[in-house]
């Protein structure tokens, strides 16, 4: 299923899948792009210190709320934080939402 081209009959997750599979198996364009992406992403939420020169770094400028909010603009799931909402029925009869 997923080596098809998406057609517009498709469910819309059944064509995103179709087109992020035909992403990863472009090699040629995997080659083209090389590491760009990546490096692209990492400059985007604040670099990886372990490969940046003493001098581009600054913890000042980071905080772990920023990168959080960068990751989640990019994968819509938050990295250290996970929220979730149960309804909670407790013995005495009260209810509540629990988040």
């Amino acid at each position: 299923i997923l080596e098809q081209e998406p057609e517009p009959s498709d469910i819309l997750p059944v064509r995103m899948a179709k087109k992020w599979y035909g992403a990863c198996m472009n090699r040629e364009e995997r080659e083209k792009r090389g590491l760009r992406p990546i490096e692209s992403i990492l400059m985007q939420t604040g670099g990886w210190p372990m490969i940046m020169d003493p001098e581009e770094w600054s913890d000042d400028d980071f905080t772990w709320q920023s990168l959080e909010r960068n990751y989640f603009h990019i994968t819509g799931q938050l990295v250290f934080a996970e929220v979730e909402t149960k309804w909670k029925e407790e013995e005495d009869g009260k209810e509540g939402v629990l988040v």
